[in-house]
């Protein structure tokens, strides 16, 4: 028996008397396809059919409650929700979005996430297959994204574009504004994450750090300002992770949502030495563990990074209102459901 079928058939019987011919004064009601007849008074006929309709709501999100929530979604299934949403498996990433029968053929890969350099002053290369159609097209096929933004750099790097520390913190939400500009663009979903690329930089430069940390502390808020998730790319041996581990849990500094450090290991997890293990947990974590390779699936070969996912969206304050982990229309049915038996 389905979970639905028991959920249904569990209702309370209180207020309630089953006849099988009503009195005229009665009131008809069908309950699992028999008639039943409310011989309460109107108060009482009023209790009883909200008592029914809060149990027959209580059983519908019971039953889907105990139906788990799976990572990565299936091969053929299609996807609108944020990205990457929750999602534990593989991923890889490429300078530029493959074509669509690329995407297509790499369906026989292990890969269900793809990462997407959506923008960025230090983006590296051209985008002719990255459109709002092409996102949709891949949606439609189960992939998930995770959208990645290289843009200024730290002030101590090789870049030619870096931060200015003078201007650190309103640069970062300046690109912010622009990756969420670039986002909706694509037409990826609120609650996404997007990554920041912040290259690696030496430590040692106290300047350099501050600059940093400043420019993503406001690429958090600006992002959440704007009801997008928030990420950070580094290297284990850049000082960008030593920087932003340190910072965790600063007074004033608006943490990433998520972690994605590289560590070329070819190890499949998430955990580090280098990272605390309650940071950035549960699930708010990926890990870059091969670097630049090729493969080949369903005859078609790509140059790519590949990745270990393991991330749920979290809880997050967007101004004056909190989103959390719950189904939102979970949230709805209980409070129109609270309201009638008022």
């Amino acid at each position: 028996m389905d979970s639905m079928s028991w959920a249904r058939q569990d209702c309370p019987s209180v207020g309630v008397e089953r006849v099988s011919t009503p009195a005229p004064s009665s009131h008809d009601l069908h309950q699992n396809g028999e008639s039943v007849a409310i011989t309460s008074t109107p108060s009482g006929l009023r209790r009883a059919a909200r008592r029914m309709l809060t149990a027959a709501v209580a059983g519908m999100l019971l039953a889907t409650a105990a139906v788990p929530a799976t990572g990565a979604p299936a091969r053929a299934a299609g996807y609108t929700g944020p990205h990457p949403g929750a999602f534990t498996g593989l991923g890889f990433d490429t300078c530029a979005a493959p074509s669509d029968a690329a995407m297509t053929a790499w369906l026989q890969s292990p890969y269900r996430a793809v990462g997407i350099y959506i923008g960025g002053v230090n983006r590296g290369c051209a985008q002719a297959n990255l459109t709002r159609d092409w996102v949709s097209r891949q949606q439609a096929k189960g992939w998930r994204f995770f959208p990645l933004y290289v843009g200024l750099q730290a002030p101590c790097s090789s870049y030619s574009r870096r931060i200015d520390p003078a201007q650190a913190a309103a640069q970062g939400r300046a690109a912010a504004d622009d990756a969420v500009a670039k986002a909706r663009n694509l037409g990826l979903a609120p609650r996404s994450t997007i990554i920041l690329d912040m290259e690696r930089y030496p430590a040692g430069d106290a300047a350099c750090s501050t600059a940093v940390l400043q420019f993503s502390s406001a690429w958090t808020g600006r992002l959440h300002d704007h009801g997008f998730l928030s990420g950070l790319y580094t290297n284990v041996a850049s000082a960008g992770l030593a920087d932003h581990v340190g910072a965790y849990a600063q007074r004033g500094h608006a943490r990433p949502d998520l972690l994605d450090f590289a560590n070329w290991d070819g190890v499949q997890t998430t955990a580090d030495s280098r990272i605390p293990s309650s940071y950035w947990q549960p699930k708010q974590r990926m890990k870059q563990y091969q670097g630049d390779h090729h493969e080949t699936w369903g005859g078609v070969r790509i140059n790519i990074d590949s990745n270990y996912l393991d991330v749920e969206p979290l809880s997050t304050r967007y101004g004056s209102t909190t989103v959390t982990r719950s189904r939102p229309w979970v949230r709805v049915l209980w409070s129109k459901v609270a309201r009638s038996v008022r």
